[in-house]
């Protein structure tokens, strides 16, 4: 078994680990709390993450980690597990669908693997480098769709566009149909040809980030920051992807115009 295989196999069972704590929490009383940032916590967030740096640390004891919850364990290794047990706790706090579990795979900084996990729909996006990506089990691909103004676009909350609000605003103005806050799973929508812009704002981390970049290149798509610059283990900060290279440039230029 190859490295890349192993690892697929190893993030799968950690996403079955996360997916039945995230569902029995969502199904049960959510208890929320606010971290000083002001965004939402639950239990869920917690558990997750401590069973799964457990299951890392015991069956690959060299890799580093690096969690929205516990931030980073560096160890000496090209390999890092990139964390976020609950990507979207606004939603998951507040029994609403649209939040997910990622996790990431990155060597030598690079993401190499990635799972977008919709516990509630029993469904994963599931990428390794090189290998494509699949969604229920079967291979998926973006959209060919090229011009920006027949696309379909999925813009972040627009509270999260703080330096990036004129990009906002004027990718806003474009596009045949915009949705809004769609979090990860929107990433994954892209993957699969139902969207074709996806744009996030300047409050995104690394763990928000890592998982979403093979979903989206093994399907064929673009994913990088505003200036088209490519994202890794230190990425921050606002993102875009979309469905191919020439609808890239175009949104890229619409943001920076």
């Amino acid at each position: 078994m190859t490295d890349l295989k192993r690892f697929r196999t190893f993030a799968l069972s950690l996403a079955d680990l996360g997916n039945q704590i995230a569902e029995d929490a969502w199904r049960g009383q959510l208890d929320v709390t606010y971290k000083e940032d002001g965004s939402s916590l639950t239990q869920a967030d917690l558990s997750i993450e401590s069973l799964w740096r457990e299951r890392i640390t015991s069956t690959f004891p060299d890799h580093s980690i690096l969690g929205e919850e516990f931030g980073a364990e560096t160890r000496d290794s090209a390999y890092t597990w990139v964390l976020d047990p609950i990507d979207g706790t606004r939603q998951f706090a507040t029994g609403l669908l649209n939040f997910s579990t990622l996790i990431s795979l990155c060597q030598d900084g690079a993401p190499v693997l990635g799972v977008i996990d919709l516990p509630l729909a029993g469904l994963r996006f599931v990428a390794v480098k090189d290998h494509g990506v699949t969604f229920a089990d079967r291979p998926i691909h973006t959209s060919a769709q090229t011009s920006l103004g027949e696309a379909v676009i999925s813009l972040a909350n627009p509270k999260s566009f703080v330096q990036s609000k004129q990009g906002f605003k004027s990718l806003a103005k474009r596009g045949k149909t915009i949705v809004y806050d769609g979090g990860s799973p929107a990433y994954g929508s892209l993957a699969r040809g139902l969207i074709d812009v996806c744009l996030n704002g300047d409050d995104l981390d690394a763990y928000d980030i890592c998982a979403l970049v093979p979903v989206v290149t093994e399907a064929g798509g673009q994913i990088t920051d505003w200036q088209g610059e490519p994202l890794d283990l230190n990425a921050s900060g606002a993102i875009v992807a979309t469905a191919n290279q020439t609808l890239h440039q175009k949104v890229l230029n619409t943001l920076n115009g």
